[in-house]
């Protein structure tokens, strides 16, 4: 009975391995992107809104500070300078067109997170580690780029308010209601930033250009790799 069951549960174990043969690396991608989530949360404390960074119980803060405000700099440069908006403006950390709403580029809004994620993704994934060396940081220094241009997007989204049809969107997905007051207006000016920064931006950082560069990096140089071992 006990040899039938083995039997019974190998023939289970194929069954499955064989069913999630097609989508196995899709599905270890996955599971590094968890576990590394997994790993943060356990690690890693926001506090103060998201403005302090607290690791293993030490703020560390401080130490991030830097790459916040070139942040905020490189952004204020870009639109500022290279884009020729004299109404854009910089004051520390806030960055912010005449009479819109601040940005406040705090550590969450550098991608040091994502680039981390990145980067340990592909440490523990499969492929010609030579081929890492290069790959790694040219996909870090993409995903700087990519994420200075969802700030600058930002940016321009929230310049000059926000339109209409947004108040029953907002009125919907944060349960809150419309009175045409400064106070309601603020507010939803308020949702409607973090509508595109914090959500619908966000998403495409971490589902787009993220899974398309581990796509990239699957086809062109792990599959080859793999094949080339056998």
């Amino acid at each position: 009975m006990i040899g039938k069951g083995k039997d019974v549960i190998q023939i289970y174990l194929r069954r499955f391995f064989d069913f999630i043969e097609p989508v196995k690396d899709i599905a270890y991608f996955l599971f590094l992107f968890l576990f590394f989530e997994l790993l943060w949360k356990l690690s890693v404390h926001e506090a103060d809104n998201g403005e302090l960074l607290i690791v293993w119980g030490k703020d560390i803060t401080s130490y991030i500070y830097p790459i916040c405000l070139w942040t905020a700099q490189f952004t204020y440069y870009i639109i500022h300078n290279l884009f020729g908006f004299s109404s854009f403006n910089i004051d520390g950390l806030l960055i912010y067109f005449d009479n819109s709403l601040k940005m406040k580029i705090i550590w969450g809004c550098t991608g040091v997170k994502q680039m981390l994620l990145f980067i340990f993704i592909l440490i523990c994934y499969k492929g010609p580690a030579k081929k890492k060396l290069v790959f790694i940081p040219l996909s870090v220094l993409l995903l700087f780029f990519v994420n200075i241009l969802r700030l600058i997007v930002s940016a321009f989204m929230i310049k000059d308010g926000f339109p209409d049809w947004f108040i029953p969107i907002n009125e919907s997905l944060n349960n809150v209601t419309w009175n045409n007051t400064p106070q309601s207006y603020w507010k939803f000016y308020e949702d409607w930033y973090y509508f595109f920064h914090d959500g619908f931006f966000k998403w495409i950082y971490y589902d787009g250009v993220m899974f398309l560069l581990w796509l990239f990096w699957q086809e062109k140089y792990n599959l080859p790799y793999q094949r080339s071992e056998i």
